[in-house]
């Protein structure tokens, strides 16, 4: 990438991030129907500002402090992390992406995935890491990917996905509404777990 195209990158995330500061101004709130929060993080990534990146994150969290993401914005943080050297939280983004999407991450890496035979919370997971993987081979880099071959292979991450696909197999054939409801605290402790980590 040539300093002119870095630097209209520059530009391009100067302008999103007024548009949001304008639209709280004016507002007091945020509808970014665009997605404007996403595409920021995105654009940092794409001329490796990884400092940008988790500084943009930390304004992200605190504006957007129920927004879950999604997997690519979590691939985006994982790999942020893993450039700055801060490896703990690399790995509880990287977590984080598998708990997003539990495909994701073997198609990263070129692997043959078959589909696991669980709950889908309404979405065809296979299907949308397909779709997005080509967005995120661009922003992963051979360090990031060469770490995460390795990392899939721990007990460290394999545990909590493990955990994860288990509790999602159980949920997607249970009709009892009450026993549904504790897989899904399950399913959701799992996850928070994983974020507060650090804490």
């Amino acid at each position: 990438m040539t300093e002119k195209q870095i630097e209209k990158i520059k530009l391009s995330i100067k302008k999103h991030r007024a548009a949001l500061t304008a639209e709280k101004r004016k507002y007091g709130g945020f509808d970014d129907s665009v997605g404007r929060r996403y595409y920021i993080s995105d654009l940092y990534m794409q001329i490796e500002d990884y400092q940008g990146a988790i500084t943009y994150k930390k304004w992200f969290d605190k504006n957007f402090p129920d927004d879950i993401g999604g997997p690519l914005l979590s691939l985006n943080w994982s790999i942020a992390y893993f450039g700055l050297g801060q490896l703990i939280d690399a790995k509880i983004y990287t977590i984080d992406t598998a708990f997003q999407n539990v495909y994701l991450h073997g198609l990263l890496l070129d692997r043959e995935i078959s589909r696991i035979d669980m709950y889908e919370h309404g979405y065809d997971l296979l299907g949308f890491a397909k779709s997005m993987i080509k967005d995120c081979k661009k922003v992963s880099t051979r360090p990031y990917l060469d770490w995460l071959t390795s990392f899939i292979d721990t007990d460290e991450y394999k545990q909590p996905i493990n955990r994860y696909i288990a509790l999602n197999k159980l949920l997607k054939y249970e009709n009892n509404r009450e026993k549904k409801s504790e897989l899904i605290d399950c399913i959701s402790e799992l996850e928070n777990t994983n974020k507060n980590r650090k804490k």
